[in-house]
């Protein structure tokens, strides 16, 4: 039996493995815990990351601003050092670019000057395919894995699962989720799907955040992710602020639930707040968020003082890492320095 075992070592075809020879690599896990993809939001550290080889499922009910958590996440992971592809099938190329200039900024539409230098800081960190079709999963798979190839991606988002052409049978969604699954495992990469939510009938309707089985399709599309992320918007709370009306803010204006977690043991939700002039997303009512330096040098934050020891006193500052500083104000163009602050409370 030892010596049979010993040939398909040799040929390459032994699938089995003695528990003993595990230890040393548990000890190394613990010792180099794998590292994912952190949030944006300082609520999530330490309980979730976007996983490595492995697909987290980001979906919602249409217009509830998937594609913008998305996105922000996606240039948070890009700032923070990681080579991030998005394949916005939806948006064209130049509104996606746009949406990641204001995030960067906190604005809602950037001077030209800032737009060239963030193109500029943003090559290399972050490739936009420029497609804006439907593609066949075959087509996609092969996206992915050039993108690894080409590029390093650490971090592909796929927005959204609607644009890849699938086809009517279920074996075909559980078959591309697999063939993600392990694109993600063997290239070490993470992968992001955003996907659409169905509505509930009924009175209540989209008031309810969706569940696991909520997403359109088949149960494999849930099945096969190892982490399940959903966004769902107040949209009640959303008319009454639009409306200029008094709106309460002890809880948020989304809420961001983790309802899957396969290699992280917290499951749970968080509140999130609209940014007053940008399409970000942000820990507290205060509505803060810290603008990417593009010129990566030590500068202060433009942000007042109180305004800043307020927030982190309540734990909820968003910030990118320490070397992507904000910019100072002498960066921004006379045009701009009007707008610049959108994110003090």
């Amino acid at each position: 039996m030892i010596d049979e075992l010993a040939m398909l070592e040799q040929l390459g075809l032994n699938k089995f493995v003695e528990p003993s020879s595990l230890v040393d690599a548990v000890i190394d896990e613990r010792e180099n815990p794998r590292k994912g993809i952190a949030a944006p939001w300082s609520k999530l550290h330490g309980l979730f990351e976007i996983p490595t080889q492995g697909v987290t499922l980001f979906g919602g009910y249409s217009g509830h601003q998937k594609s913008t958590c998305a996105n922000q996440w996606a240039l948070h992971a890009a700032a923070q050092g990681h080579v991030v592809t998005i394949a916005s099938l939806e948006l064209t190329t130049p509104t996606l670019f746009e949406m990641l200039a204001g995030q960067s900024a906190c604005l809602d539409k950037p001077h030209e000057d800032y737009l060239r230098r963030f193109g500029e800081w943003l090559d290399g960190k972050l490739h936009i395919v420029d497609h804006h079709d439907v593609m066949t999963p075959e087509d996609m798979i092969s996206l992915i894995r050039d993108s690894k190839r080409f590029f390093g991606t650490d971090l592909f988002v796929l927005d959204c699962l609607f644009q890849v052409d699938i086809g009517p049978e279920l074996d075909n969604e559980k078959r591309f989720m697999q063939q993600l699954a392990v694109t993600a495992r063997d290239y070490e990469m993470a992968i992001m799907v955003v996907h659409h939510a169905r509505k509930p009938q009924g009175p209540t309707g989209e008031k309810i955040p969706p569940g696991k089985e909520s997403f359109i399709g088949s149960s494999h599309i849930a099945n096969s992710a190892s982490a399940i992320c959903v966004l769902h918007e107040d949209k009640e709370k959303s008319a009454r602020r639009n409306n200029g009306e008094e709106v309460d803010d002890d809880f948020g204006d989304f809420t961001l639930s983790i309802l899957k977690s396969r290699f992280m043991p917290w499951e749970g939700r968080i509140s999130l707040f609209k940014h007053e002039r940008a399409r970000l997303l942000c820990n507290s009512r205060h509505r803060m968020y810290q603008p990417v330096d593009l010129t990566m040098e030590d500068k202060k934050c433009q942000y007042e003082e109180s305004s800043i020891t307020e927030s982190a006193s309540e734990g909820t500052t968003n910030t990118f890492p320490m070397n992507a500083t904000p910019v100072s104000t002498s960066e921004i163009a006379p045009e701009m320095m009007m707008n610049f602050g959108a994110s003090r409370s």
